[in-house]
């Protein structure tokens, strides 16, 4: 009678009533981790997966010009998304058990919009130190762009405001006419001014 293979434990036979637990862990996590691989994405400038001991529970990054997105889980994935131009002072570090796996932790600090900083670590991933590089450049990137979308909306806001009493002289030229109309109608009424010299204060006043 032959025993059929446990596909969890390596093409070993299945014992009875056995069941490899973390074979089937293992397949797992790496079905989800290439499930979750961002690296073809569109817009996507960098990205890895964490390689922790255990292959659990590893955490997925990516980063675009605009976020960096952080994906941690398996069954249930917890989401987080950071803005390019809120991190700051970025950093990498290797322990010794991380050294000699090839691996290491990129640390970063982020300010977001309410003024809360935050405390953010890339854990286990490979070729670390070009991560830091990349990702500094990027955010610094982000906060020029930024700069440059604020000063456009400065620059538009002070034109506006310069047009207002360009827009404004006539009216008050307008307004100066008639205020002067009103005191010559007034001379003539009390008699100061006859007809044809009101008529002809009127036509100088209107450059006629």
């Amino acid at each position: 009678m032959t025993i059929p293979e446990n596909p969890y434990n390596d093409g070993q036979p299945k014992a009875s009533g056995g069941f490899n637990f973390k074979g089937f862990a293992r397949e797992a996590t790496e079905r989800v981790i290439a499930k979750h691989d961002h690296a073809g994405d569109s817009g996507v400038i960098w990205s890895a997966v964490g390689k922790p001991l255990t292959r659990m529970g590893a955490g997925r990054y990516s980063l675009t010009a605009d976020y960096l997105v952080i994906e941690i889980g398996m069954l249930s994935t917890n989401r987080q998304q950071i803005r390019t131009h809120e991190i700051f002072d970025v950093d990498g570090r290797q322990t010794m058990a991380q050294k000699a796996r090839g691996i290491g932790t990129v640390t970063l600090h982020a300010k977001r919009a309410n003024g809360e900083l935050e405390l953010v670590e890339l854990v286990d991933i490979p070729e670390f130190r070009p991560a830091v590089e990349i990702i500094n450049s990027t955010a610094e990137e982000a906060r020029i762009r930024l700069q440059q979308r604020a000063n456009a909306q400065t620059l538009r806001h002070e034109g506006q405001q310069h047009q207002i009493p360009v827009n404004a002289a006539p009216n008050s030229s307008k307004n100066d006419i008639n205020d002067e109309l009103l005191k010559l109608a007034e001379l003539k009424s009390a008699g100061v001014l006859d007809d044809e010299e009101f008529a002809a204060a009127k036509r100088k006043l209107l450059g006629l």
